[in-house]
């Protein structure tokens, strides 16, 4: 959490509430379960979003559908708390945590697992995306296709 740094905060889920318990003043915005898409177009953006309790409660398509409007629209962070044995009842594998550009933390607490997204991440800047390697470098910025 520190750093991102938020300056607002998203916590849905019971794990995630436990989590951030000490964290939760008026810059929170807590969402109940079970999750809907209809419950994301009553939010504001936030910085970041913890969720836990997701892929215990929907299926892959749905959970899947349902963070990636949450990443797209309204959280340039996401950190997602899973248990592995009830998310794999609900159809849902590793590669489809990564599908979604989350990375997994290494260590796990409780036989949990933790995820993360942060947009700046995501894509990784290239070094070879410039002017010095384009093929008529005075045309370089000027034409998107």
């Amino acid at each position: 959490m520190d750093q991102f740094k938020p300056r607002s905060l998203l916590i849905a889920g019971s794990i995630a509430e436990t989590c951030l318990k000490d964290t939760q003043d008026t810059r929170s915005t807590t969402l109940t379960t079970p999750y809907q898409q209809s419950q994301l177009s009553e939010i504001d953006q936030v910085d970041v979003a913890v969720i836990s309790d997701l892929t215990e409660t929907l299926d892959r398509d749905n959970g899947q559908q349902w963070l990636g409007s949450l990443r797209n629209l309204y959280a340039p962070h996401i950190i997602l708390i899973s248990d592995p044995q009830k998310a794999e009842e609900n159809g849902w594998a590793f590669a489809d945590f990564l599908a979604l550009g989350l990375e997994h933390f290494a260590g796990s607490e409780e036989g949990l697992q933790v995820f993360s997204y942060a947009i700046e991440d995501y894509q990784p800047h290239h070094d070879w995306l410039n002017a010095r390697f384009w093929a008529n470098p005075e045309n370089f910025g000027k034409y998107h296709w």
